[in-house]
């Protein structure tokens, strides 16, 4: 007991207070850690779906715009590969007048062996999905046998389910410079060219544009979309920078459904185990032509 004057606790009152917070820390010590592994798990969900938005983003955006859809196809409509041209003006030239305009590049224009990597379609990736690569002669971009078969107008011309995916050297086959009638490059003059009717800008060169390819593949053992780029220079696929998009894809699909539509899912797995998976559809157009030879 605790005499008249005197301060503190006893022995007993600190024991009591003692047990008290001991039961205190035990109830609440499960509570503190289920609220810390919620935290946990909502920030690894939220990276999660924002690493699966901005890949599904990133494909969906430039398979929109492009100028041609290479994989999949209506060879195969089921891949677990995406390839798209990226709408890059590599010879530098424009509409609308003598010099053109910079903010109406002419893009993809003027090719054959469109791709002009001196590959038969994109050197290195599958067009077809019979688990060949590279066959065909040069200039079978499609690699079917076949070279030359389709003209460049939006439309699937040698019925084989796919759009401009193996152009001749007069791209749109009009038997004139550029598109016959029209004013390709704003000079005042019409058809005019040098050479070949191959010169499908009107600008006197012929196939001067080489189109560049953005190609996303999913790796199953690794867990990998990657994003890889044709050379500006060559053309050729894989000597420019890769990008690893995800390394927490555990399926991706594109999927060839007509030509004016592919649907492409991406699921991921965090580290957690929680899952996403994200689903869009794609309807490829080119924005960017505007002088009839592609315009949606």
């Amino acid at each position: 007991m605790r005499k008249c004057g005197e301060n503190g606790l006893t022995l007993m009152e600190l024991l009591i207070t003692v047990t008290i917070l001991l039961i205190i820390a035990a109830v609440a010590t499960p509570l503190l850690s289920s609220s810390l592994d919620a935290h946990r798990s909502g920030i690894a969900r939220s990276r999660l779906y924002q690493e699966g938005l901005l890949a599904i983003e990133r494909m969906t955006a430039g398979a929109k715009k492009t100028t041609f859809l290479t994989v999949p196809n209506n060879r195969k409509p089921s891949r677990d590969i995406l390839a798209f041209s990226r709408l890059v003006n590599t010879d530098g030239d424009f509409y609308f007048g003598a010099w053109g305009n910079p903010l109406f590049p002419r893009i993809d224009e003027d090719t054959h062996d469109y791709f002009s990597s001196g590959g038969y379609g994109i050197r290195g990736v599958d067009e077809d999905g019979d688990e060949l690569f590279d066959e065909g002669q040069q200039s079978d971009d499609d690699e079917d046998g076949l070279t030359g078969e389709d003209k460049f107008d939006g439309l699937d011309n040698d019925l084989d389910g796919n759009i401009d995916e193996n152009v001749t050297k007069d791209m749109n086959q009009d038997g004139a410079y550029g598109i016959k009638g029209i004013d390709d490059d704003g000079d005042g003059q019409v058809d005019e060219g040098v050479g070949e009717d191959s010169d499908d800008d009107e600008d006197g060169l012929k196939n001067e544009e080489v189109v560049l390819f953005a190609v996303y593949l999913y790796n199953s053992a690794a867990k990998t979309l990657t994003e890889i780029h044709s050379d500006p220079v060559t053309g050729i696929l894989g000597s420019a920078p890769k990008v690893v998009l995800s390394d927490h894809v555990t399926n991706f699909e594109a999927f060839f459904e007509a030509p004016e539509r592919i649907r492409i899912t991406l699921s991921l797995t965090g580290d957690n185990g929680e899952s996403a998976t994200f689903t869009e559809y794609v309807c490829p157009r080119n924005v960017f032509q505007k002088t009839g030879k592609r315009v949606r």
